[in-house]
């Protein structure tokens, strides 16, 4: 088995990839079989068509959100709270330093975000007040509309996983007013790649993946006009 040593530069791909070739080659001239041929040449490579067929599917057919009902707006077009502790976690000094979110101007009362400390390892549920954006620590939600988020679900040999949003209004008992989901696709093949075929560009880059999708962002613009854009460094942020 390889130990893991310096990262190759991507320079050495092409050449690995020849010599690759020419091994699937040398192993159909053995076997005479076309189906041995191409097993050997897609074998590194499997899981990713795998999940890049699962992601043209969500792509095709189940790219729009669900949205059963709106929420109620007041006469200046705001919502009267909303809690989105289980879409984002974010560090306290980004809140602090970008107070002028798009979603305030959708919001009349408070919303509650997810924050965690600078250092990673104080995770605390707050409340923001629109009109003073002052804030406090609190134990549960009680906002109106609220996003949940359910356990991701691993599916098809732990390829993806989907994780699923819900907006409920909890004032019309838990009503669901919309739907929307999120894909991860996993990469613990990679390793294989990195490790044995040293498949990867620069210094641990992967060579090839699948990147997530989720039509999250689709459904904040379709009930708030507002584009939520996920940023995991940065929090998140709207257009």
């Amino acid at each position: 088995m390889f130990k893991q040593g310096k990262r190759m530069s991507g320079l050495i791909i092409l050449p690995i990839l020849i010599v690759y070739i020419l091994f699937a080659i040398f192993m159909y001239k053995l076997t005479a079989s076309k189906i041995v041929l191409i097993a050997i040449l897609l074998f590194p490579v499997w899981d990713l068509i795998i999940q890049k067929g699962i992601k043209t599917y969500y792509q095709i057919f189940e790219s729009d959100p669900i949205i059963y009902a709106m929420p109620e707006f007041d006469k200046d077009g705001k919502i009267e709270s909303l809690g989105v502790g289980d879409v984002t976690t974010e560090p306290i000094s980004i809140f602090e330093k970008k107070e002028n979110y798009k979603i305030y101007t959708k919001v009349d009362d408070f919303i509650e975000f997810r924050t965690v400390s600078d250092k990673y390892d104080l995770v605390k549920l707050i409340k923001v007040f629109i009109k003073n954006k002052k804030y406090i620590d609190i134990d549960k939600s009680n906002a109106r509309y609220q996003i949940l988020a359910s356990l991701p679900k691993s599916y098809f040999f732990n390829l993806y996983q989907k994780r699923d949003y819900t907006l409920i209004d909890i004032k019309q008992n838990n009503k669901i007013l919309a739907k929307s989901f999120e894909v991860h696709f996993s990469n613990k093949y990679n390793l294989f790649r990195r490790n044995v075929l040293f498949w990867q560009t620069g210094t641990g880059g992967n060579l090839v993946y699948v990147s997530r999708i989720n039509n999250i962002n689709l459904m904040f613009k379709k009930i708030f006009s507002i584009g939520l854009r996920f940023n995991t460094s940065k929090g998140w942020d709207y257009e």
